[in-house]
């Protein structure tokens, strides 16, 4: 791709000059004609036109101002000298030719200017680009090439028709060069069913009304002959009633499930299709209506009622406080801040406060407890927070804000800085370039000069990205993503984007295919690639192509919440793959993995090109789509069915819930739940695996979980425990989770992408405590004994805090500082919270790190933690610490802003004068995959770099490399490795200078893909498992032969009604022939075909050739045998999957249908074990597997069968020898075998007798062909063809043949099977000695390598606390324990009564409670 560059150029166009008596004045225009800015206008209003007028006499006035009569002018910049001007007038539709003269100080004689220009409306032709199609993302959409139009104009709908407003049912989207996405809303398709064949809309184009009507095909979407049924339909509460408030926003539920195929904007949940919808809050709407489509025109609704109360939480006080900064160091200048609860108008119940500098505009940084909190609890707090500052500003004062989560009711603090430094504080841009790096990435490089430092260029931090110089004149280096990036107002203009060639990427897309298609994901993620090319091909090749799927469960990673104007929410949070360009195929192709269990049907994905233009698979035709098979679909996490709350009436020591956990296909594989304290703000962390399960009461789909806090007799106050935060996840990752608040779970990210528009993305479908919406979270919440009349308003103190580094090099390798320190209180510390240290830079940003306990008792406690502190932060004015969250046993908590540990006389601010910026430090790279291939690095100080050394676990090395700039370095021809790769950077000139070591986890694929779903575990009660039997392919029992029999005891033995059995390497119908150890073969890239050459070790001059190739399709008369019609393949596109397996593709034309044929050559150099069509095979030592896969094909007739043709030859250049041949069954594996030699050299061929036919185990048969195809019979050269037949079908067949090279001891003579021999005679002795043969393997097929899924096997643990019991049959409970410990047991019985025993165990590892 070419390198764009962008220089940031000012002032180019000096179209014309005009001088007058005192003045010049410079038209700086080259745009005269205007358009409204939306179709609705009647006049342009955006005009603005560009002049800079000059002195050119020395003594002429100061210039003044510059207007028209009909223009205002106002002044942009300048001097005494010089001045720039901005002129914008407005101007009515369609006048043309208009004019205005600009004069300076009102006279014409001073100087003087003319222009003329008009405002045009827009002559649009309608182009129906795509119909009607749905996906996930955007619901219901269509594309239409508005042509006339430009990108930017807002389009007007038309409003009101038949007293509805249709103008808010459907949304123009923007994707360049004059196409439009058109969004419909669900309500657009309820008012329009009467008509569904046509979707139309109307817009103003200046005062003409223009209709888009686009087709919608209702067959695509819909099995018109499944009428539509909703069935099992439930609302969760059943009164539809809700508590809401702005901290929560889980409302009522509807569930049921349905009959119909048609996709819709409510998702389904899991294998039995059944469908969860939210009915979200509206304070105007307590009534919904669920529809279902009777037929093609009607609809039938269902009425749900909710019943919701909103609660208007009280905001936080205006309030406005004053203070100065705080000089009194020469180290740092810093400001704080003291509020109380009365000052905020608010308790504290764990919800998040903004902190932001109003100065800079800064996004805001959102903090919950402990930050700020110094002293008290949550009923009654003071908060005192510090802030690093230099002191001075260019305004009077700076103010510092807090506020709610709405960023409107914020108490100000007022900082009066030391000194105002007034206008002087300019940052001068004086270079600005990007540099496209690789895929969507571009470096901008920049340097900026001012004279008191600068922080920011436009929403870039640049701290950390300089690369020379200093902050006051220096160079920066920022990587950016021109897709992911969304610049705001405070922005760099012109930042590039990925350009997009004058083509139309949705007309030019061809030639999609697959890998593997219509694949079964049941309990299992498959690997498959992805192939597509272009018309007009040379204009795509250098273009990065991200590709991301966007079924429900990739979504799910990702967050993604379905609103139609969040689009941004994929394009900001995908994870993107890359197309990779294969120019011997001309086309790209992308290897991606399929979730297990998601969406049966057609798999969602998209090719992003750019942050507007993108391909959905559904806008493509039904031959390009992936299929998915799956019987055990499933999109939702484990949920809580059954809850009892503890302390209950039978127990009063444990504090917590018992959860009964369900997740009723994928099953139950870890959680987390943090329980927090409403006076104390104590905060509990507690993560579940499966092995935490209640004994005896389940298995992974349905099982008893505890969850409790410790409880402490000494602690001296009343509270209530609550669940603010729950997650639980399935043993595929589908995961559901709970928020009481949201907070500090991801609330930075949350916001950014939310746009500060702060709308919930959370509601009650994906609440684990779904069945509780009514209940929660008075459900999640368990209260302590009164224990105490008061609270203790005592807060700890602190007796020591020390840092270990005063000052840091933020450009070092060793950026690590720790922090050790000591608190204490006479009525005891909690020991089991753990207090945070904060670091703040001057302009609020913070990090945080929590600590860890070194030592404690009853009063007192030692903490410590090692953070390592960010590159380049905060340089090179230093970072302010302070630490909260100290919480003692009466109720109260302690804080320490860095103000406060300065008083105290402890560290309190760290430097950061030092930046070492020729330091090479890798902080990130681009995904590699195990095939290996170039690899990117991205960090800093790569400018004196000369190697890259590379190690795993086989070798070290340094490959080539490409230095682009200080940040980012190319990687070329990084080796497969299926490990990790650690790499670092060196120079070898001065071997000190040395970066970090950086660890690089390739991206794995096997592409070991099976139609044969894996072995089922057992299910869950609900589950009902069926089997299919399998055909029965069992050969006939053989006789067992040779001399001696099965090659004497080393080499087989005989077993009755079977036949010989081989011991390896040993094979054949007597254990006579030998299996060879060789080399892998080399790939041909042109065609499935392997070749091996042979050299005789005891006579060079003679060697052996053996060869294996798929070459044609036949289709056959299933009754008379007679070809139909043969299909040779000639052009085989070839993919390099990994170093040991091969891919190739090819397309056959039959009755205009295309059959795609897909041969996958995989080599074993050890001897391995796979499954195929529910068979398990032995592959032995150096075989080759060719596993070949047909996608549909179109039968002549139903009489016909189909066969692949593989070709098998072998030969030698020895003269005087003989050939056989030999087909027939195996003895042990129900397959054919075929066996080609000459001389003491064999190729050996199996032949499966079963398949994978439309997904299903299949017997097939094998034939030999060589009559009816002319093969080749010679002395030293025999050749052979075998057909796989195979019956009709409907979508794909997959078959599997393997092939081994064999060394015989025997050397083929006349007596051998279907010899042909040169002379009789000569085969009676020896020829020329032992003869070492290699056979060679090559094996055709369809790849079916199935991924065993062994079973999970639950390990109960050594130490036993929770045993899950039948009342009933109550007796002696023996348990594993330790000799001589202390054992606390509690039994849960089935009714939930808690009974807690202790006893000593006497005995080794033996406990006994009676």
């Amino acid at each position: 791709m070419v390198k764009p560059k962008v220089i940031f150029l000012f002032l180019l166009s000096l179209i014309l000059v005009i001088k007058g008596q005192d003045y010049s004045i410079i038209n700086l225009n080259n745009k005269y004609t205007f358009y409204p800015d939306s179709t609705s206008e009647t006049f342009c209003r955006k005009l603005q036109f560009y002049f800079l007028v000059q002195i050119i006499e020395p003594n002429a006035s100061p210039i003044g101002t510059l207007g028209s009569d009909n223009v205002n002018c106002y002044q942009v910049n300048g001097n005494t000298t010089s001045s720039i001007f901005s002129c914008s007038p407005t101007l009515n539709l369609n006048f043309s030719n208009y004019s205005s003269t600009f004069i300076v100080n009102g006279y014409s004689s001073k100087g003087s200017i003319e222009i003329k220009y008009e405002c045009k409306g827009y002559d649009i032709k309608i182009e129906i680009i795509q119909e009607v199609t749905w996906n996930t993302v955007f619901k219901y959409s269509s594309i239409v090439k508005l042509d006339g139009l430009s990108d930017s104009t807002s389009i007007s709908g038309i409003g009101y028709v038949n007293n509805y407003n249709f103008k808010d049912t459907y949304e123009f989207m923007s994707l360049g060069n004059s196409y439009f996405r058109i969004l419909y809303y669900e309500n657009y398709f309820l008012q329009n069913f009467t008509n569904l064949s046509i979707w139309e809309i109307s817009f103003n184009n200046s005062g003409t009304i223009m209709t888009i009507s686009t087709p919608y095909n209702i067959t695509k979407f819909k099995n018109s002959n499944i009428q539509e049924e909703i069935v099992d339909l439930i609302q969760i509460p059943g009164d539809g009633q809700a508590i809401l408030n702005r901290f929560y926003n889980f409302g009522s539920v509807i569930k049921f499930r349905s009959t119909s195929s048609l996709q819709r904007p409510i998702n389904p949940l899991f294998g039995n299709m059944t469908y969860i919808g939210y009915l979200t809050f509206n304070q105007h709407i307590n009534d919904f209506n669920l529809y279902k489509q009777t037929d093609h025109s009607t609809f039938q609704g269902i009425p749900i009622t909710t019943n919701y109360t909103y609660q208007n939480l009280p905001p936080l006080k205006n309030v406005t406080k004053f203070t100065n900064v705080d000089n009194s160091s020469s180290s740092m200048s810093l400001f704080t801040f003291q509020l109380s609860s009365s000052d905020l108008n608010s308790t504290y119940d764990f919800q998040y406060y903004a902190y932001s500098l109003y100065q800079f505009q800064d996004p805001a940084d959102f903090q919950v407890f402990p930050f700020g909190f110094s002293s008290g609890n949550n009923l009654n707090y003071n908060m005192t927070v510090s802030v690093p500052t230099r002191g001075f500003s260019s305004q009077s004062t700076t103010q510092f804000l807090i506020c709610d989560q709405y960023l409107a009711q914020c108490p100000t603090l007022e900082v009066t800085p030391s000194f105002i430094i007034g206008n002087n504080n300019r940052t001068y841009l004086k270079s600005f370039e990007t540099i496209y790096v690789n895929n969507f990435y571009y470096l901008v490089r920049f340097t900026i000069a001012n004279i008191y430092g600068s922080d920011f260029l436009g929403d870039f931090g640049i701290h950390e990205s300089l690369v020379s110089g200093d902050i006051k004149d220096g160079v920066f280096e920022i990587l950016y993503d021109a897709v992911k990036f969304i610049p705001t107002s405070n922005d760099i203009k012109n930042l590039p984007t990925i350009q997009l060639p004058s083509v139309d990427h949705l007309k030019d897309i061809t030639n999609i295919s697959y890998m593997f298609n219509d694949v079964n994901i049941t309990d299992k993620t498959v690997e498959n690639i992805i192939y597509f090319s272009f018309n007009n091909i040379d204009k795509y090749k250098n273009l990065p192509i991200g590709f991301t799927l966007i079924d429900p469960r990739t979504l799910q990673d990702i967050e993604f919440t379905p609103q139609y104007k969040t689009l941004y929410n994929i394009i900001l949070k995908s994870v993107y793959i890359f197309a990779i360009w294969d120019e011997q195929n001309s086309r790209f192709y992308i290897k991606f993995k399929i979730p297990a269990n998601t969406s049966p049907g057609v798999l969602d994905w998209m090719l992003v090109f750019n942050r507007d233009n993108y391909i959905f698979n559904t806008q493509l035709p039904d031959e390009c789509q992936l299929r998915l098979i799956s019987t055990k679909f499933d999109n939702y996490g484990p949920i809580v069915t059954n809850i009892i709350k503890y302390p209950n009436s039978n127990s009063t020591t444990v504090i917590g819930w018992l959860f009964t956990i369900e997740d009723e296909i994928n099953g139950f594989k870890d959680g987390y739940v943090t329980i927090k304290g409403s006076i104390d703000g104590s905060i509990y962390n507690i993560t579940l695996t499966s092995s935490d399960m209640v004994i005896g009461s389940g298995n992974k789909w349905k099982g008893d979980y505890l969850i409790s806090i410790p409880y402490l007799l000494n602690d001296c106050v009343s509270q209530n425990y609550s669940i603010h935060y729950a997650v639980f996840t399935d043993t595929f990752g589908n995961r559901n989770k709970y928020y009481k608040i949201r907070s500090e779970y991801g609330l930075n990210e949350w916001m950014i992408l939310m746009g500060f528009t702060l709308e919930y993305s959370e509601e009650s479908t994906g609440n684990p405590f779904i069945n509780f919406l009514k209940d929660t979270p008075a459900v999640l919440q368990v209260s302590t004994l009164n224990v105490c009349s008061k609270i203790d308003l005592t807060p700890p103190v602190l007796i020591s805090f020390n840092a270990s580094k005063s000052s840091i090099d933020v450009g070092s390798l060793d950026r690590s500082i720790t922090f050790n320190f000591h608190s204490q209180d006479l009525e005891g510390l909690k020991d089991d919270q753990f207090p945070i240290i904060y670091i703040t830079d001057s302009n609020s940003k913070i990090y945080q790190i929590t600590s860890s306990i070194v030592s404690s008792n009853l009063t007192d406690i030692k903490y410590t933690c090692t953070m390592e502190v960010p590159i380049g932060f905060s340089h090179p004015y230093g970072f302010l610490i302070s630490v909260y969250g100290f919480i003692n046993r009466g109720g109260s908590y302690s804080g320490f802003s860095g103000s406060q540990l300065k008083e105290l006389g402890f560290s309190w601010f760290v430097e950061t004068k030092s930046f070492s910026v020729s330091q090479p430090i890798i902080t990130g790279s681009s995904g590699i995959g195990n095939n290996g291939g170039d690899l990117w690095l991205y960090g800093r100080g790569f400018k004196n770099i000369y190697d890259a050394i590379l190690s795993n676990i086989i070798e070290t090395y340094s490959p080539s490399m490409t230095v682009l700039s200080e940040s980012a370095i190319l990687i070329k021809n990084v080796k497969p490795s299926n490990n990790s790769i650690n790499i670092y950077l060196s120079n070898t000139i001065q071997p000190t200078i040395q970066s970090n070591t950086f660890i690089i986890d390739p991206k794995i694929f096997y592409f070991n893909y099976s139609a044969t779903p894996p072995p089922t575990e057992t299910p869950s009660p609900t589950e009902t498992s069926t089997s299919t039997p399998l055909p029965s392919t069992s050969n006939k029992p053989q006789s067992c032969i040779g001399n001696p029999v099965c090659g004497g005891s080393n080499q087989g033995y005989c077993k009755e009604n079977v036949g010989c059995i081989c011991y390896s390497p040993f094979i054949g119908l007597d254990c006579t022939s030998k299996i060879m150890a060789i080399p892998q073969p080399k790939p041909n890239e042109n065609k499935p075909t392997t070749v091996i050459e042979f050299s005789n070790n005891n006579y060079d001059n003679y060697q052996t050739t053996s060869n294996i190739s798929i070459i044609a399709i036949r289709e056959v008369n299933s009754v008379t045998g007679e070809q139909v019609k043969i299909h040779y393949i000639d052009k085989w596109y070839y993919n390099n999957i990994s170093s040991t397996i091969s891919n190739y593709q090819s397309t056959i034309l039959n009755n205009n249908i295309s059959t795609t044929i897909n041969a996958t050559l995989e080599w074993f150099e050890n001897k391995s074990n796979i499954t195929f069509a529910n068979q398990e095979l032995i592959m032995n030592p150096s075989t080759i597997k060719y596993t070949v896969e047909l996608s549909s094909y179109k039968f002549s007739n139903q009489l016909n069968n189909l066969q692949v043709i593989i070709e098998a030859q072998i030969q030698s250049n020895e003269n005087n020898i003989c050939s056989g041949k030999e087909f027939g069954d195996t003895t042990t594996d129900n397959s054919n075998y075929i066996k080609l030699q000459v001389s003491s050299n064999s190729i050996y061929g199996r032949f499966l007798k079963r398949g994978i036919v439309d997904g299903k185990t299949v017997t097939i048969t094998n034939e030999l062909l060589d009559s009816k195809l002319n093969s080749i019979s010679k002395e030293n050269n025999i050749q052979s063809y075998i057909g796989i037949e195979i019956g009709q079908y409907q979508t794909s067949v997959i078959i599997d043949p393997d092939f081994s090279l064999l060394l015989d001891n025997r050397i083929a003579d006349s007596y051998s099977p279907n010899s042909i021999c040169s002379t009789p005679s000569s085969l009676k002795s020896p020829t020329k000695g032992l003869l070492i043969g290699i056979i060679i393997g090559a094996s055709l097929f369809f790849i079916a390598l199935v991924i065993i899924i062994g079973k999970i096997i639950f390990k109960k643990s050594i130490e036993v606390r929770i045993i899950h019991v039948d009342k009933d049959s109550y007796n002696d409970v023996w348990i594993v324990g330790c000799r001589f410990c202390k054992i606390r047991l509690l039994i849960i019985f089935d009714d939930g009564i808690l009974l807690e025993i202790e006893e000593e165990s006497m005995e080794d590892s033996v406990g006994v409670f009676q």
